[in-house]
Parts: structure tokens; C-alpha cells; sequence
């Protein structure tokens, strides 16, 4: 009895269409994704294939259409995701993003987008807090799961391959950031001399995820909140605490406007 060799999956052979796009060896694109060079090996063989946040992250990296490919892997509804036309591109968002103020960024530009290039960002189910005793929900990276993919302009992303999104819960940032705000992180910034006076993303093993300005100030690394009953936090042993990364920017959910919608007309 001859066997024959089966054709390895779609979704393998452009993995590998990728890596010759940008003229990458299995090692560089495993230290582009945070994976080891074993498993995007497994990805090319068509053995194991890769998370969904893993996907969002090829997707990223990719030009159309492998980028769609991959973003519809990962599971994201691609049927109303626009070309030309960013504002278009938040109405296809699940997050119900009519419900959202975009507050801040750090590369604000009147002109979302021109161009057909835009971000898939992973919202990932972790939630960072800022008070020094948060509530015990303490889940690292290597055990997030993706929640859903939000779409950002290119232009606001140095980093694209770099951005995660995650929860913000608690009153340490008021008035600068409201609790239930969605947080958007370019974990490739996370030199501490280059973070001075910026809000960051703190981890350690044991407090979980913090959200503070970062300060240098007498030797020392402190995270600030912007809700001044809380204390500053020293983060000087980066053994313990570890930057996660730079926010960029933030959305906050718009809560007069959606309490508006539950009340009854004036008879």
C-alpha cells in the first residue's frame, strides 16, 4: 500500500509566502512574533496550527490579501471592514464602538486615514489596575486569550506587530483615564530612560498589571497615579517589575450617552 503525502494547509503555505515577502528566516519571524523558532517550524509543516492571537499578529505583518487571511483566522468578521475609509472601519467593530470617545493619543492625527492601511489590534481578556492591592485577577500574557480584534490606523501605531489592547478597571487614573476604559499598548516601547513622564503598563508576578505615569526621580523609578490617594509605587527592580509597555492611547466608554438611551421619552 503507497501512501501519499497530503499538501500541507492554506494556512501553512502562506506562513511561508510571508516569510519570503519579507525575507525572513524561521528564527526572525519566531522573535517577530514572541514565538519559539520550534513552533513556527510546527506552522510551516502544517502540524500545529497558530492561536488567534497569533493570526492578528501575521495579519499585522502581512500586505493583502494574506493580511485578510489572517485576520479572518483569527476570527474576526472581515465582510464590512473598509478599504478607504477608517470612520467606516469603527461601525464594523463588535465593541460597539458608537458607545466610545477616543480621548487621547500620542500621534493624534485630524486625518484618521487616506490610505488602505490599518491595524488589527488583539483585545486581550486581562485587566490592568492602578491601586497598590488589586483585586486577585492576576493573568499573564502567556495565558491570555484574545477577546476580539479592534482596527486602528496604521499611522497610530509605531510598532504594529507590537500592539496588544487590554482592560483598565478602578479610580487610580481619574480624571485622565475613567474605569471600564479599553488600553492601547505598544509593548515595544520598554527602555525606562526613554518612559520617563509617560503612562505605561507595569507587571509584576505577584501585583499583576498596573497603569501609572512613569518617573524617574532621584534614581529611582516610580509609577504615578493620577488620582493622588494613591501612594507611588517604586518599580526600580526591573527582576520584579517589569514594563509591559507605552499606552498610547485610550477609549473610554461614554456613560451619560448610554444611560440617555435607557430612559423613557419625556410624555
Amino acid at each position: 500500500m503507497v501512501f501519499q503525502k497530503l499538501p500541507p494547509p492554506e494556512w501553512s503555505e502562506r506562513i511561508r509566502r510571508l516569510c519570503r515577502d519579507l525575507k525572513l528566516t524561521q528564527k526572525q519571524l519566531a522573535e517577530r512574533l514572541g514565538a519559539s523558532p520550534t513552533m513556527v517550524s510546527r506552522w510551516l509543516q502544517g502540524t500545529h496550527e497558530p492561536t488567534a492571537e497569533t493570526y492578528v499578529t501575521l495579519g499585522n505583518l502581512a500586505l493583502r490579501p494574506d493580511a485578510l487571511y489572517f485576520w479572518e483566522r483569527a476570527g474576526m468578521d472581515m465582510s464590512q471592514l473598509p478599504d478607504t475609509n477608517f470612520h467606516r472601519a469603527l461601525s464594523s467593530l463588535r465593541v460597539g464602538f458608537e458607545d466610545f470617545t477616543l480621548v487621547s493619543t500620542r500621534k493624534t492625527s485630524k486625518r484618521l486615514s487616506s490610505g488602505k492601511k490599518a491595524v488589527a489590534i488583539p483585545l486581550l481578556n486581562v485587566t490592568a489596575y492602578g491601586d497598590e492591592n488589586p483585586p486577585l485577577q492576576n493573568v499573564s500574557l502567556s495565558q491570555a486569550e484574545m477577546e476580539d480584534a479592534l482596527v486602528a490606523p496604521l499611522s497610530w501605531c509605531p510598532h504594529p506587530d507590537n500592539m496588544i489592547a487590554m482592560h483598565f478597571a478602578g479610580d487610580s487614573m481619574l480624571p485622565v483615564i475613567a474605569t471600564a476604559s479599553i488600553l492601547f499598548v505598544d509593548t515595544a516601547a520598554t527602555e525606562r530612560a526613554e518612559l520617563d513622564q509617560r503612562l505605561v503598563v507595569v507587571a509584576h508576578k505577584d501585583h499583576g498589571f498596573k497603569v501609572a505615569r512613569f518617573e524617574r526621580v532621584s534614581g529611582r523609578d516610580l509609577i504615578v497615579s493620577a488620582n493622588h490617594k494613591y501612594r507611588p509605587i517604586d518599580v526600580s527592580g526591573p527582576s520584579r517589575w517589569k514594563i509591559l509597555g507605552e499606552i498610547l492611547w485610550w477609549v473610554t466608554k461614554d456613560e451619560k450617552r448610554s444611560a440617555s438611551r435607557g430612559k423613557a421619552a419625556p410624555s
